[in-house]
């Protein structure tokens, strides 16, 4: 059984990793790997459960390639939330955090993360894989699904579209819908205290993320864009105020503009197309790859391989969504949609 893997990332090369496990012969067209030289997070403090138990595998699978680096997780949070939804995840809630600053009405739940060098391990498989740097398009040819690269037609008896915020572009193109959206994303460089670069900080009251960057630097963002507009003005200063108001000082040096993609349930969509015989697709991460991306990629590779599972990430459960803005929708791996339905129970 021969797999064409167009895209070159997480979810490509994993899937390419699991389908060669069970027995596919895989071609890969990933394009340039554009992964930042930095570690991304893994986390387990999630507010669903399906989510967690992806992360949690998906750390096994990363620990068959590297030695992650354990960092303290602090998630900032209304003292009120209910925390139920951690089930299965050793964590402690805490009112005080050397080094971070805590308002009286809030906790910090914190637990543990996972710096993921994801550039070194995707860049190694598409090594071992035998991954091209061409640029594929997909193309569509009665009910199948073809890769065109360099001129040329690539066929497979399955075709995996998993090209990250690209997926709808490249299905659009050929005709084909898919429930997914992209969207920009946005990350700032800065200088903060030795202190704050042990924690990756989730804070879900003031409304940014971040992690420990290279030495002397941490790295945060918030927010979505739509492609093309580039970010809000004075977003440097923004997001290190932010910042300032838990951690000290913070001086942004340099902003850089990604590119990420979701689906209409605020997460990532695996499975196969019902209008076409062999296509496959797998995306949405939503800048949450590193964390379920290897898991659901493996998911993938088992539906491929005639074991299909039931779960709240298939594809075909979503085909008949409407088309939607991906900055109205609320994401599955934060706390931000869980708190503002908490809200309205706690202030009644």
């Amino acid at each position: 059984m021969r797999a064409v893997i167009l895209g070159g990332g997480i979810a490509a090369v994993f899937t390419a990793y699991f389908l060669r496990e069970r027995g596919f012969d895989v071609v890969g067209v990933g394009g340039e790997a554009s992964y930042p030289l930095v570690s991304l997070v893994l986390t387990t403090s999630m507010p669903h459960r399906e989510d967690i138990e992806l992360a949690l595998r998906s750390l096994e699978i990363w620990k068959k390639f590297v030695n992650p680096k354990e960092v303290i997780s602090v998630d900032i949070l209304p003292r009120w939330v209910d925390l139920s939804r951690l089930r299965g995840v050793s964590y402690e809630v805490v009112d005080k955090v050397d080094g971070v600053r805590l308002a009286a009405d809030e906790v910090a739940v914190l637990t543990r993360d996972y710096l993921i060098p994801v550039r070194d391990v995707v860049s190694r498989l598409r090594r071992e894989l035998g991954f091209s740097n061409s640029y594929g398009l997909l193309k569509v040819e009665g009910r199948r699904a073809v890769v065109v690269a360099d001129g040329g037609r690539i066929e497979g008896d399955v075709v995996v579209l998993a090209a990250g915020y690209k997926n709808s572009i490249l299905a659009g193109e050929a005709g084909v819908r898919l429930p997914l959206a992209p969207y920009e994303c946005y990350a700032v460089l800065l200088v903060t205290g030795r202190k704050a670069r042990r924690y990756s900080i989730g804070d879900y009251v003031l409304g940014w993320y971040g992690r420990p960057g290279p030495p002397l630097l941490y790295i945060a963002g918030d927010g979505c864009g739509r492609v093309g507009e580039g970010p809000p003005p004075n977003y440097q200063r923004r997001l290190a105020n932010l910042v300032s108001q838990r951690l000290g000082a913070a001086i942004p040096l340099y902003l850089k503009v990604g590119y990420c993609e979701v689906g209409p349930h605020g997460g990532p969509l695996y499975g196969k197309h019902p209008e076409l015989e062999n296509l496959y697709v797998i995306g949405g991460f939503n800048g949450y790859g590193s964390m379920v991306g290897p898991a659901l990629a493996e998911r993938l590779a088992e539906l491929m391989a005639g074991r299909a599972r039931e779960d709240g990430f298939r594809l075909e459960k979503y085909l008949g969504a409407r088309v939607f803005d991906p900055c109205d929708v609320a994401e599955r791996h934060d706390w931000g949609a869980v708190l503002l339905r908490n809200a309205y129970k706690h202030n009644e």
